[in-house]
């Protein structure tokens, strides 16, 4: 069997946060939030003979912090659950291990739905307050884990396919699997590791609430 990784990006495209404290001690600033965010998932397959088949939406929700140690920069720290949706086509064709029927499916495809805990690190760069808005930049990493990953299967898929429930089953559980194919393994990668480099505006609600 030809085991074939598979590597899931997702792309931070907008957040909404709200500040709910806002402790500050001489120099140094705390503020601690809630989060919720949406991303682009897209996959980048390790073999030519896969093609990622478009762009899904995901969200991702938390709790985040902003460490300033000095008045315009800081440290922000996040724990969040990420969801990401990803589509990719098997452009060879297959036929599943457990399938006595010697059917070939010519359009395979998976449909994820993986699920991270993710623990975003950045550096934070902001501006003084322009009246009520603050501008800010930020750059780190943002380890994931995997903690489920789950697929649906598509295409004109055999009996043997069909019968086994090819919807929402899970994915990297490797011997036994009912939908390992002879040239294809639906494994997804257990850690990610993706850069960040983003902006925003802080918008002052009232006392020590902020929206960004």
């Amino acid at each position: 069997m030809k085991n074939v990784a598979i590597l899931l990006l997702g792309i931070l495209v907008s957040q909404l946060s709200f500040a709910q404290r806002d402790w500050e001690f001489g120099q140094t600033e705390f503020k601690f939030g809630l989060k919720a965010a949406s991303n682009l998932g897209f996959v980048t397959p390790g073999n030519k003979s896969i093609s990622g088949d478009g762009v899904n939406l995901g969200f991702a929700y938390g709790i985040m912090g902003d460490f300033y140690f000095r008045p315009n920069y800081g440290l922000n720290v996040e724990l969040l659950m990420s969801n990401a949706n990803a589509n990719l086509k098997v452009l060879n064709d297959q036929r599943f291990t457990g399938d006595t029927s010697g059917q070939t499916v010519t359009d395979l495809g998976y449909e994820y739905n993986l699920q991270y805990i993710e623990i975003p690190i950045s550096i934070k760069f902001r501006t003084k307050e322009i009246g009520d808005l603050t501008y800010w930049g930020n750059l780190g990493f943002s380890p994931g884990f995997l903690l489920n990953a789950k697929a649906n299967l598509t295409g004109t898929l055999p009996q043997y396919a069909s019968d086994n429930d090819p919807v929402n089953f899970n994915v990297n559980e490797g011997e036994g699997d009912a939908f390992t194919t002879d040239n294809f393994d639906d494994k997804v990668f257990l850690f990610r590791f993706p850069l960040i480099i983003g902006g925003g505006v802080e918008y002052k609600l009232a006392g020590n609430t902020i929206l960004q």
